[in-house]
């Protein structure tokens, strides 16, 4: 994505053992670091540095920050203070990018549970600076300690209750949905595939209580899918959401008219998309 938007990564080459989770500080920092590609500027940058931070006035000992910054457009003052609430897109809103305001939400959550700290610095029209701070691990056995005590607080076993079957080709809204999930319905077990004409088998292979279809896929348009779930006996009645930036009004009478049960236009409204998941979940 940087390559094609033809921004540059820098970042400072430090090593550090940190007191972490390695898959969720993964997660965040790829989340982190997609949000500074996307809401750059074409021939922009992205900067990831790390600094040593020593506590000594609190007696917490020493931690490090990471830093990523960007180059885009910037947020203003008076709306930092809500950019880690759910539902928040400040100022995406007047850009072509889709996405979600759950992303940072989740973020947040996630360093919390690590213990760790998150912010952001931002100066309209002069880019922002996103950054957490998280403890420094003595050695590397503490770090692994410390990541299986942590791994475990944050990924509490949960039974899965039903299949979830999401049609996408789009990556960055598949770990939407992941992130989504793991988040609020951690029960709901998610199956993906990013092209259309295996859906009628991956659909009797695990009996998916509600299918979300993208409709622009590479390989068939999501109508000719819906008709071939539709026409098929096991398949017929499964339900079918359409996931789909295209919110044209014959667009969707005509998935409404072959059987599909809701159209969620992109970005997705979260609380909706959960709403519609409870629902077919309860049936």
């Amino acid at each position: 994505m940087a390559y094609k938007r033809h921004i540059s990564m820098k970042t400072n080459n430090v090593d550090y053992f940190l007191i972490a989770d390695y898959q969720r500080l993964k997660q965040v920092l790829l989340n982190l670091i997609n949000n500074a590609i996307k809401y750059n500027k074409p021939n922009g940058f992205v900067e990831t540095t790390c600094d040593l931070i020593s506590n000594v006035a609190d007696g917490s000992g020493d931690w490090v920050r990471i830093n990523i910054t960007d180059s885009g457009k910037g947020i203003a003052e008076e709306n930092l203070y809500k950019v880690f609430e759910p539902f928040e897109r400040v100022g995406a809103e007047i850009t072509e990018i889709e996405g979600s305001g759950l992303g940072l939400s989740i973020v947040k959550k996630l360093v919390d549970a690590m213990g760790g700290k998150v912010g952001v610095a931002s100066e309209l029209g002069k880019g922002t600076t996103f950054w957490l701070e998280l403890p420094l691990a003595d050695n590397p056995a503490n770090q692994i300690q410390q990541h299986e005590f942590i791994s475990g607080k944050i990924n509490a076993p949960s039974q899965k209750v039903g299949n979830l079957l999401y049609i996408e080709d789009n990556s960055s809204n598949i770990d939407l949905m992941v992130q989504v999930l793991e988040e609020y319905r951690p029960s709901v077990n998610l199956i993906t595939n990013m092209y259309g004409k295996n859906t009628v088998q991956f659909a009797k292979d695990y009996s998916p209580f509600l299918i979300l279809l993208d409709l622009n896929l590479p390989d068939i348009h999501g109508y000719e899918i819906v008709k071939l779930l539709k026409a098929d006996m096991k398949t017929k009645d499964i339900p079918v959401v359409i996931v789909s930036a295209d919110a044209m009004e014959k667009q969707v009478k005509r998935l409404m008219d072959e059987g599909v049960q809701g159209y969620l236009t992109k970005p997705v409204d979260i609380e909706q998309l959960l709403d519609i998941i409870d629902k077919n979940l309860n049936v």
